[in-house]
């Protein structure tokens, strides 16, 4: 509407006149449609001068027009609005902050059950949240603990000890709890170490002090029927059950001499060589599915330490992985030690060195794929059942390392610190250091 045209108007017919100026704006009509508006505003306005009629006829005209613009505005707003698409509404996003991998562990959502520890002649297991290690038996009456085994089903911990140079071996539950002696102040000698049959009914010792190390003893889990079996080659290291049950697997030799990975029969007959090239008491490991054996063949002519993954059934062999004999070390060769697969058989780890300081713990991938160091100065690694966890030790602590960080490359995240290494009964050497998680234990 012109200015000339308001400033015409009454102060009573102002605010009309400023609504139907809105009312155009909105409506975007056009410049013949207003021009046609205004005319009508000033004929009605040129009346004004005649006599004035009723107050009815004064506000038809305007009302009137008013209505007319009201529901052209609604038209075409309705018009608008059901050509143009509706748009479904978005849903407002809850974003959950991802756990770091220390909280997922305190929490237990990853590598659960407790981690069991050997060192200085004491075990130990961690406590509920990962945060430290308690000591079991400290009232001593299993005496000098050496080493420990869980059962294949996760449920017992047989732990293995000596008091005057006669074995003990009791049972605990998961926890740490409830003290159950399987053999007693018995007088098999020093018991070194203790493993399980596949179907968890029998445990396996052997002793350094009974017939030069070559007696092992089987007994039942609940005590029951000691049995003792001589083996026609001496005893390195300790046995494991083969996936039958029917035969063993250790390091030893023959007269202290021909040493190598031998497998014998329970019922006594003859061991035979299963490679000579091995030299480590735990450089090996059966597969989760049994059939493959993993070892570590240390090739003195080439100098390089194979790790080779055969198939006991067919006698096929595969190296997945090698490393470098440094030139120049003689007797003082790197031992490959704690071999192990993880659960679902994809890879194996195990540590590699001379020494506790220039130790390296490593991953190969049982494919071929690769092999990844994971740490330095690292010994005694340990892989969690649900295959999250690698557990190690490293400069007198245990660390924690997130396994789906590390694929085929070195890990970049820093390894999670558990709790310093616990003070044990006395000094050992780090060789008898060993970490092992509970088995058969995932979310």
């Amino acid at each position: 509407m012109n200015k000339d045209l308001r400033n015409g108007l009454t102060a009573d017919e102002q605010p009309v006149a400023s609504k139907l100026d809105s009312l155009a704006e909105d409506m975007q009509l056009s410049s013949a449609f207003q021009w046609e508006l205004e005319n009508q505003l000033m004929d009605a306005a040129k009346k004004k001068t005649r006599p004035s009629p009723g107050w009815r006829t004064k506000v038809t005209p305007t009302l009137g027009w008013t209505i007319l613009a009201l529901f052209a505005v609604i038209s075409l707003n309705w018009i608008v609005r059901s050509l143009v698409p509706t748009q479904p509404s978005t849903p407002v996003e809850t974003t959950v902050p991802e756990l770091s991998f220390a909280d997922q562990v305190r929490q237990g959502d990853i590598c659960a059950g407790p981690l069991a520890l050997a060192h200085g002649f004491a075990v130990f297991l961690t406590n509920q949240d990962k945060t430290g290690f308690m000591m079991l038996d400290q009232q001593k009456t299993i005496g000098e603990l050496r080493s420990f085994a869980w059962s294949p089903d996760g449920r017992h911990l047989a732990i293995v000890g000596n008091t005057t140079g006669r074995g003990n071996i009791y049972l605990m539950d998961s926890a740490g709890n409830q003290l159950q002696p399987v053999l007693s102040d018995s007088a098999l000698g020093y018991l070194r170490d203790a493993a399980w049959s596949r179907d968890g009914r029998q445990i396996l010792m052997w002793s350094s002090q009974i017939e030069n190390n070559s007696v092992v003893f089987l007994v039942n889990a609940d005590g029951t029927s000691l049995v003792e079996k001589r083996l026609d080659v001496l005893i390195f290291g300790t046995p494991q059950f083969a996936p039958d049950n029917a035969s063993i697997i250790y390091y030893g030799a023959k007269s202290f001499s021909s040493d190598g990975l031998y497998q014998a029969r329970v019922d006594g007959s003859r061991a035979r060589m299963i490679n000579n090239l091995v030299e480590n008491d735990t450089g090996f490991a059966w597969s989760p599915d049994g059939p493959r054996l993993a070892y570590v063949e240390m090739d003195r002519g080439l100098g390089e330490a194979r790790l080779v993954v055969e198939d006991i059934v067919t006698g096929s062999r595969v190296v997945i992985a090698s490393l470098p004999i440094p030139k120049g070390s003689g007797s003082s060769i790197p031992e490959s030690a704690n071999l192990s697969w993880s659960s679902d058989g994809k890879y194996l780890i195990f540590d590699f060195g001379r020494g506790a300081t220039d130790r390296a713990v490593y991953l190969a991938y049982a494919d071929g794929a690769g092999l990844v160091k994971l740490a330095d100065s690292a010994h005694a690694p340990a892989i969690s059942a649900d295959g999250r966890c690698l557990a190690y030790i490293s400069n007198k602590q245990v660390f924690l390392m997130d396994l789906n960080s590390t694929l085929l490359t070195p890990p970049a995240e820093t390894p999670l610190l558990l709790a310093d290494l616990p003070v044990g009964r006395a000094i050992a050497d780090f060789r008898l250091d060993k970490l092992q998680w509970r088995p058969g234990v995932s979310p």
